[in-house]
């Protein structure tokens, strides 16, 4: 007798704003409805999630997430000794592996890959092998604010540099069923203020040729002389990021972030950016009531992608 293959369900979590207290409701209804992932594709704090969920600890993720307020976070970065970025968050790193408990990637299920961006070659990086608490906190590393994190023979930083919801990587992964989840609904991670400054500045390099222009910027030219395996300066990390961001913002983002299906939530903090254990809350709640609201139509999705077993 045949019997029918579950589909591999894949899922893509961008970072942004408290989307980790969303994303752990989110998770929680889907396992209620034995709707287990296979792959988690995952940016910022949605790194820090499926970390968790993957090693068992998701519980217990959510109830430290729920006791942070903007004082508790200052706990979890310090100020960094190297020039990279004002700050290091080497503290979240051993904080995020008490949940990991030192796990590697290789170790747990479902798979995962957290999206970080080489800033010396302008590429982006899966990282899906190693230290699974070492890759979210690469992921969460934002260019300028904290110091790039060098690991594989790479300089690396926050993935949503170039990509909000990495669902190309669900594809590559040969997920049957990939769900995005934009949480941010922006193209990168910079203002439009920065972006437009970094364009004008461009211009001014390339048609001025003013000295004390480019005496003044430039520390934003560093990288293009750095030596392989010297650490940027601060300048140069965010001269570099703002070009990669501006050339990524020609590419069809949305071609290549695109899921079966994308769901881009409206939290009740989204706008107020507000950050305390009652807005945690809220959004938590909200990641329930998204998931339940589309768990039919993920349903849909997993009925018309079932085949027949061999």
């Amino acid at each position: 007798m045949q019997t029918e293959m579950f589909p591999k369900i894949g899922l893509a979590f961008s970072g942004g704003g408290n989307s980790s207290s969303f994303y752990i409701g989110f998770l929680e209804v889907l396992d209620e409805h034995n709707l287990k992932p296979s792959y988690i594709a995952a940016c910022s704090g949605g790194s820090l999630v499926a970390a968790a969920y993957a090693c068992g600890t998701l519980e217990e993720f959510k109830q430290k997430i729920f006791t942070l307020n903007k004082e508790a976070l200052k706990n979890y970065y310090v100020r960094s000794k190297n020039k990279g970025g004002f700050f290091s968050l080497d503290p979240l790193e051993e904080a995020v592996r008490t949940f990991t408990k030192g796990k590697t990637f290789e170790e747990v299920r479902p798979l995962m890959g957290f999206v970080a961006v080489d800033i010396e070659t302008g590429e982006k990086v899966l990282l899906c092998m190693g230290d699974i608490a070492r890759a979210a906190r690469i992921s969460c590393t934002l260019p300028g604010v904290f110091e790039p994190v060098r690991w594989g023979g790479k300089t690396l930083i926050d993935g949503r540099l170039l990509t909000m919801v990495p669902g190309d990587f669900l594809r590559l992964a040969n997920m049957d069923i990939t769900v995005g989840i934009n949480m941010r609904g922006t193209k990168h991670i910079f203002s439009e203020r920065f972006i437009n400054g970094k364009k004008v500045y461009n211009f001014l390099k390339k048609i001025l040729f003013i000295k004390a222009i480019e005496s003044f910027f430039h520390s934003f030219d560093e990288f293009e002389n750095m030596d392989l395996g010297e650490k940027p300066g601060i300048f140069t990390v965010i001269g570099k990021s703002l070009d990669l961001a501006i050339a990524a913002n020609k590419i069809d983002s949305e071609k290549n972030e695109a899921c079966d299906l994308m769901i881009s939530p409206q939290t009740p903090t989204q706008k107020t950016w507000e950050f305390t254990p009652e807005s945690l809350r809220l959004d938590y709640q909200c990641g329930r009531d998204i998931a339940t609201q589309y768990i039919p139509q993920i349903i849909k999705l997993i009925e018309s992608k079932k085949v027949p077993a061999l």
